[in-house]
């Protein structure tokens, strides 16, 4: 089994993992609190144990696949801080919405968007771009034709259509639009 192959199963095992721990956690935290539902306060330490094993899993699970730079972890703590805004205010909204909604039950749903929100966003946030995917390709010495639209590699192709975007060129067109620095001469 290939690094990727493994890292794309344990991405997979996030949701089971996460529920487990939260039924765990959630299950503690009830149990502590006696009769009647958990405080706000123990439910927002609840979801912030819970915040930090998906941060943690997620970010361990991807950190040397991830091209890092200055762009990227802002974006990355901006979306952060984002999903939890937006928790917060799904939180509020349910009790302004429905003045019989307990607060409780509002913090369990407005605390349940914040990890799905957060995680797709670095989804989006963390993919390689075409640049990034040429310059680790000319990294270890592949040889590089670009598609001129997507960055995809063409090396090896029997055609000038890009099995990524679909587009077709010619073969002009192909070597005009070739990163110049590293690259090295590929043979057609």
């Amino acid at each position: 089994m290939t690094r990727t192959v493994a890292r794309l199963i344990l991405a997979m095992l996030l949701l089971p993992c996460t529920g487990a721990v939260f039924i765990l956690l959630f299950a503690g935290f009830v149990a502590s609190s006696g009769p009647g539902p958990p405080s706000v306060a123990k439910l927002l330490l609840m979801w912030f144990i819970l915040y930090t094993f998906i941060g943690a899993y997620w970010i361990i699970l991807w950190r040397d696949m991830v091209t890092w730079n200055r762009g990227r972890v802002i974006r990355t703590g901006v979306a952060t801080v984002l999903a939890l805004a937006g928790g917060a205010a799904i939180a509020l909204g349910c009790m302004a919405v429905n003045r019989q909604v307990p607060p409780p039950i509002a913090v369990l749903f407005g605390g349940g968007t914040v990890p799905i929100t957060w995680v797709l966003s670095t989804v989006l946030i963390w993919r390689e771009t075409a640049a990034e995917r040429l310059a680790r390709l000319t990294a270890h010495g592949m040889p590089v034709i670009a598609c001129p639209l997507c960055g995809y590699n063409l090396a090896g192709l029997t055609e000038a259509r890009c099995p990524e975007c679909g587009a077709a060129f010619t073969l002009e067109q192909i070597l005009l639009a070739r990163p110049r620095a590293g690259a090295q001469p590929a043979e057609l």
